[in-house]
């Protein structure tokens, strides 16, 4: 099958009922990578979800209920700590550390991206705010050209190339 026509689970915590609790594991996950620090225990992910003001009820069997979605969902790959068992019950216990996949890291880094690109020339050459902002400059250079021409001429050169800044040159994403 070919890969474009294959559906993306890893992409499904985007658009779950709990979207945002998703994102936000996952994104801590994204910062930690960033830092060299793939292997992460449940309890400081819920220590930092816990410091987040609007999750200040999050339940820790809701965290471990979401990891195991997030590992059926593939983002998160569970691998099993046995570093603190000292019997074997505690070993029995299966205590788990997750570590992002290469995929869920590149979901994550493209999200950082394009959170950037909010508000800029992303949405192409009939972006409303733009056209906002030209009309603006130009009604406060006409009234600057209204009130004194001779003593303003450099402050009206600067309006000019605010105006003309406003457009940049994107010509290679409208061709």
């Amino acid at each position: 099958m070919d890969v474009t026509m294959k559906k993306v689970v890893e992409a499904s915590y985007l658009t779950a009922d709990s979207a945002g609790h998703y994102r936000t594991i996952l994104r801590y996950f994204y910062h930690q990578h960033e830092r060299m620090r793939d292997f992460i225990a449940p309890e400081e992910i819920f220590e930092y979800m816990r410091r987040i003001p609007a999750f200040s009820d999050y339940q820790e069997e809701q965290l471990h209920q979401q990891l195991a979605q997030l590992v059926k969902w593939n983002n998160l790959i569970a691998r099993q700590d046995m570093t603190n068992a000292k019997t074997v019950e505690e070993y029995k216990k299966k205590r788990f550390r997750y570590q992002p996949t290469p995929y869920t890291i590149e979901i994550e880094r493209m999200l950082v991206v394009l959170e950037k690109k909010v508000g800029d020339t992303f949405q192409g050459s009939l972006e409303r705010s733009q056209f906002e902002r030209l009309l603006q400059a130009l009604i406060h250079l006409q009234s600057e050209l209204d009130s004194n021409l001779t003593k303003k001429t450099g402050r009206i050169h600067a309006y000019l190339g605010r105006c003309f800044s406003l457009f940049p040159n994107d010509s290679d994403k409208y061709g």
